[in-house]
């Protein structure tokens, strides 16, 4: 491959130095803080989560922004100050140390309750849709960071690509994916809900056994309809679901490891049958238990 030709497709696909820093010209949005537009490129666009506009701002209490469309995803993090968000029906207040994360195709408006400091981007592309999705159904619009350095330092990183113009539309959508799988999995996940971790702890050493919903929630100290609630909330699972799977696992380790038959490990991981075993398998793998054990990887 020629010179130019290689530096042609850097070109095509990387897409540095883009960003540009521009000027503000809003209502209540004082002279210290900094917007940046971003244009990413074609493949970006198609392949990646892609971001669009970001910034740092320092406001006071005549901020305000209201819009019945805006084809893009907000998150946005109060570093000082509160935020109030009208979001369809709802309202909610953001405040220091909180992350706001919403969907600006639904009509909206935001304003600051008291003078405020936040950092924001707008993004969209990818799996955003599956991710805002997952987010919201777990914690909703607000989320607490107080404690998550690594979704900070990718806001950051985010940020500090665009003051220095280095931007780059895979390094952009590397730390959206980060952040957004962060907020799923980081200090929002069960090991910080401790009337659940017996519970898993449990599941876990006994997910060969039959396992009763109404058992499990007497371990949690909760109602059957609050522990699935809950126990859905922090994994993404129902308690079948996570059985299910914890099985599952056990099941592809001793198809790989064992010369045992399809019956005895379906009985030995819990399966009330080797057809329903053989099911539940095929339609969590796209592989028979059999097809499995016979795969190369």
């Amino acid at each position: 491959m020629c010179k130019n030709h290689q530096i042609n497709l850097l070109n095509k696909y990387q897409n540095f130095a883009v960003g540009v820093r521009m000027k503000i010209n809003e209502l209540g949005v004082l002279p210290s803080s900094e917007f940046y537009a971003h244009t990413p490129n074609e493949f970006s666009r198609k392949h990646l989560f892609t971001l669009h506009f970001a910034g740092r701002y320092d406001c006071n209490v005549d901020y305000i922004i209201e819009r019945t469309f805006h084809d893009y995803y907000l998150l946005l993090k109060v570093t000082h100050g509160q935020l109030r968000l009208e979001l369809g029906q709802q309202i909610f207040t953001i405040n220091a140390n909180e992350l706001l994360l919403f969907d600006c195709r639904i009509p909206h408006k935001y304003y600051a309750t008291k003078p405020i400091s936040f950092e924001f981007i707008h993004f969209k592309g990818n799996a955003s849709k599956e991710f805002y999705d997952m987010i919201i159904q777990l914690y909703g619009p607000v989320i607490s960071v107080l404690n998550d350095m690594e979704v900070i330092k990718a806001i950051e990183n985010i940020l500090s690509m665009l003051e220095h113009n280095k931007i780059s539309d895979f390094k952009a959508s590397y730390e959206i994916h980060k952040i957004l799988s962060l907020l799923i999995e980081g200090n929002h996940t069960v090991s910080s809900a401790s009337d659940l971790k017996d519970v898993i702890i449990f599941i876990d050493e006994n997910s060969e056994k039959p396992l009763n919903i109404n058992d499990l929630a007497k371990i949690a100290s909760l109602s059957v309809y609050h522990f699935s609630r809950k126990f859905k909330k922090f994994t993404g699972l129902s308690p079948h679901e996570y059985v299910i799977l914890k099985r599952l696992t056990h099941a592809k380790s001793l198809l790989k490891n064992t010369n045992f038959s399809i019956n005895k490990i379906s009985d030995i991981i819990g399966f009330s049958s080797p057809s329903h075993f053989i099911a539940s398998f095929k339609k969590h793998t796209n592989m028979t238990p059999k097809e499995f054990k016979n795969f190369r990887f």
